[in-house]
């Protein structure tokens, strides 16, 4: 393979710490590859982030020198499989509530954040850190110090209750047992020379510190404008203390795209100060407001679940062929139907009993909602008050999905899941409602959603349709530099 000048020095560099930024489209998987290649008799670990990457992965790499893991299949392999009949996805607010017993939703949420905040970091034990509420006040009342004490404690017993095998009336999650081998300190140098980091801009603390410990070479590979995922905890490994001594390179030329898409990401990244430039090289992609009626398939790009439900619903009476990216029932279509029934008291036809194990009715499930504020039981609500009619409108969409894409005519995704994919025909769905560039908006939010939007821009291959807050933000940059010009004008 010819590889590119960008490509050749990381692909035969020997550091102990090497490091690419990799933009859009780039080919940084396979320069990966090419770099495994160059070093046959290096035993790596490709670490990915999740098992479809994973399982893509092991089919590209060469197998004679490349084990492909996410971290959670190595801490499964540990002790993952030691808690095997009593593993959860995850922890619910209901869950917690009946094992102490309370109807305090609001201690009840503390605890539940308070968990995923020690489970997602690098620390040796669950304190006030990890506590979200009150963080920045520099004086607590006694009565907000009681409140934050008690919190710990119970969050303190619900994580002994987890980890305890014993007990099998509380669930562990998968990210509790990662913790755990997190927490074990594991030394892979006795099985691999090399670690190699995908995604590196989203990792969360607790793998972050299993690679740092490490006595290997570490290859971490990632774009910080693709970090979409700091809601969850990730934090930027690229930029992290311990790769500040790393040989740094830089993956610029994409050759997905064209140079129109190329403009539009470069405008987005302008917004976040990036002065690398992305090279659209690949087919001249057509940049538009629409997609033309004809196309053989069309992929739709949401900013949230809603949307893809909402605009599915739309679609289902031009009678496509839908394929869900990760699956319809990642959508939770099963669980709105079931609380759509719930809803109208037909509890005798509700799937998921559970429901109706933790609310007495649906009024306490609106209640219970309003005062967590948990986002997504209000916006389930929010959906099954729009569309009265909708256990037969979701039978329809399950008559319309087809399970391999190439039998499709639609495509449905979130942008979160987009991250990694592309498509010929991509548009993106009205429902990134957020402006990153509004005065009122913080910093961290701001990268969030530019983040997203510059994720969802770099999908298409040959025709990409924006949507309006894309095109806002490119009339603003070009508003701007007009008036940035003026004045030199009326000088000239």
């Amino acid at each position: 393979m010819q590889w590119t000048q960008e490509q050749q020095p990381i692909i035969h560099s020997t550091a102990d710490k090497l490091l690419v930024q990799a933009f859009a489209g780039t080919g940084k998987t396979t320069t990966l590859v090419g770099y495994a290649t160059q070093h046959a008799s290096v035993k790596m670990l490709y670490l990915c982030y999740n098992k479809s990457v994973e399982l893509a992965a092991r089919g590209r790499f060469p197998r004679r020198n490349v084990v492909c893991k996410t971290a959670h299949g190595l801490a499964y392999a540990v002790y993952g499989s030691q808690y095997a009949t009593k593993q959860t996805n995850n922890l619910r607010l209901t869950d917690i509530a009946r094992a102490i017993n309370t109807q305090d939703w609001e201690l009840v949420r503390d605890v539940l954040s308070t968990l995923n905040n020690f489970m997602a970091s690098a620390d040796d034990e669950l304190g006030r850190v990890h506590f979200p509420r009150f963080q920045g006040q520099r004086m607590l009342t006694s009565a907000q110090e009681r409140f934050l004490n008690n919190a710990l404690n119970v969050a303190k017993t619900i994580w002994n209750r987890m980890i305890d095998l014993q007990d099998t009336a509380m669930s562990i999650t998968h990210d509790a047992y990662l913790k755990l081998y997190q927490l074990s300190k594991p030394d892979l140098s006795e099985r691999f020379n090399a670690i190699l980091l995908d995604e590196g801009q989203d990792v969360n603390p607790v793998i972050a510190d299993i690679v740092k410990i490490q006595r290997v070479r570490k290859v971490a590979v990632g774009d910080p404008h693709q970090q979409i995922y700091r809601f969850r905890g990730a934090e930027d490994a690229l930029n992290s203390d311990w790769m500040a001594d790393a040989e740094r390179h830089y993956l610029t030329q994409s050759f997905r795209f064209g140079p129109a898409v190329a403009h539009v990401a470069n405008i987005i990244l302008f917004y976040k100060g990036e002065t690398r430039k992305l090279q659209g090289l690949g087919c001249n992609t057509l940049v538009k407001r629409a997609l033309p009626e004809e196309l053989p398939h069309r992929t739709f790009i949401h900013r949230t679940v809603t949307g893809v439900i909402e605009n599915a619903l739309q679609l289902v009476a031009s009678n496509p062929k839908i394929f869900w990216v990760g699956g319809i029932d990642s959508y939770s279509l099963r669980d709105l139907e079931d609380l759509y029934l719930f809803s109208r008291n037909r509890n005798h036809e509700v799937q998921n009993r559970r429901l109706l194990r933790d609310y007495r009715d649906f009024s306490q499930y609106v209640e219970i909602a309003e005062v967590s504020q948990d986002t997504e039981m209000l916006r389930s609500i929010k959906i099954i008050t729009a569309y009265p009619d909708l256990p037969q409108r979701i039978q329809t969409l399950r008559s319309r999905s087809v399970d391999n894409e190439l039998d499709a005519t639609v495509t449905l995704t979130t942008g979160h899941k987009a991250k990694g994919l592309e498509w010929d025909f991509v548009s993106l769905y009205d429902d990134f409602s957020a402006d990153p560039l509004s005065p009122d908006i913080d910093q961290g939010r701001k990268d969030d959603e530019l983040n997203l939007l510059y994720v969802a821009v770099t999908r298409g291959m040959k025709i990409l349709a924006l949507n309006s807050m894309v095109l806002s933000i490119m009339q603003r940059y070009v508003d701007a530099r007009t008036s940035a010009l003026q004045p030199q004008k009326s000088r000239a």
